[in-house]
């Protein structure tokens, strides 16, 4: 058997591989699927194995719990009690002249696709899903800002439309972040399958340490009194 690092960067990044091939000789993965996996691995840095693991259950548990959160919301401050506020009576938007209701649907969808597109374009190197991701982004943060528009430039606005873009708001963020979790969740999750399936071995990461030699050069680069 023959142990060799796997370098898939080409000298174009700085950072070290975490992935080892094991035996040159076995069955590897595809070279765009080692550098995708050693993005993922330098990018959330995971110690060894075992820590992999437990990023992949806590990554996992806090996008199901914020995704969670965005229902529960969603339903009770749009669907439950979504009148009281003043939604009924709000402007539509000058887009499709979609009211609240159907802004509160889209909204977290938009976002929701946007992550995904903009984690691909990252990890892919991809201009294309990149571009996707920032002009849904863009149409996002637009009906997020509408109802404050509807207040500052107009005579039509009411004040309840404050609390529509606080609620959007909100609901774009939770969705964001829980789609980032799940996905890193998710891509963690196939590295460790890659890892498994094939002669390869993650490299431990050690912590940054002050070597002996160190302390002997500090002590004697202090002049004696």
């Amino acid at each position: 058997m023959t142990v060799a690092g796997a370098s898939f960067n080409d000298g174009n990044n700085d950072a070290e591989s975490r992935i080892e091939v094991i035996d040159n000789s076995g069955n590897l993965p595809h070279p765009t699927n080692l550098e995708l996996a050693d993005s993922v691995l330098n990018r959330l840095e995971p110690k060894d194995r075992h820590e992999m693991g437990q990023m992949i259950h806590s990554r996992s548990v806090m996008g199901g719990i914020l995704f969670a959160a965005v229902g529960i919301f969603w339903w009770l401050t749009v669907s439950v009690i979504g009148d009281k506020l003043g939604d009924g009576g709000a402007q539509p938007s000058m887009i499709f002249n979609l009211g609240f209701f159907h802004v509160s649907l889209l909204i977290p969808l938009l976002v929701l696709i946007a992550t995904v597109l903009l984690m691909h374009s990252r990890e892919r190197s991809s201009w294309q899903s990149g571009l996707i991701g920032g002009i849904l982004l863009i149409i996002a943060l637009y009906f997020t800002l509408e109802p404050l528009g509807w207040i500052v430039f107009t005579d039509q606005g009411s004040p309840s439309m404050v609390l529509q873009s606080l609620r959007i708001g909100a609901l774009a963020i939770m969705v964001h972040f829980a789609s980032h979790m799940l996905l890193d969740a998710i891509l963690l999750s196939w590295v460790q399958k890659m890892l498994q399936s094939f002669p390869l071995e993650l490299s431990t990461l050690e912590p940054l340490l002050l070597g002996q030699g160190g302390f002997d050069k500090d002590e004697e680069e202090v002049s004696p009194a």
